[in-house]
């Protein structure tokens, strides 16, 4: 997994720098990171990340499960990990149910070490379509 290129999407700058911290710190290749659906967009449109990693509240505008869509429908076989504060899945509107398959979901609280989301990374390269 260290090969895969991780692009991160997390408008919270205090904890997208300290994921991506301790997930390189673990051999994670983190290619990109951005509070901005925007940039992702276009970095992944030219770049191809294997695996975006995204926080679901992205502020006004897109959230992550719409990120996540425009992603597969360049991209189809990019692997997606969805990270949310909300511990209620009923929480985001039933919209869980519009990721992408074989996306994962996790609940930031969840995450009480790194190696959970790093797991997490690694089971979403596996489920991803080929």
């Amino acid at each position: 997994m260290a090969s895969a290129k991780v692009m991160m999407v997390e408008d919270d700058e205090f904890t997208r720098a300290t994921v991506k911290s301790a997930l390189e710190s673990k051999g994670v290749n983190i290619v990109f990171d951005t509070p901005s659906v925007k940039e992702a967009i276009e970095f992944a449109k030219t770049n191809r990340p294997d695996v975006a990693v995204l926080d679901y509240n992205l502020g006004k505008g897109p959230n992550g499960i719409d990120l996540a869509n425009q992603l597969r429908r360049f991209q189809p076989g990019i692997a997606i990990v969805l990270l949310t504060a909300f511990l209620d899945p009923a929480q985001l509107d039933k919209r869980i149910a519009e990721l992408p398959v074989g996306s994962k979901y996790l609940i930031k609280h969840s995450v009480t070490k790194i190696d959970v989301l790093v797991d997490e990374i690694a089971a979403a390269l596996k489920t991803a379509p080929k």
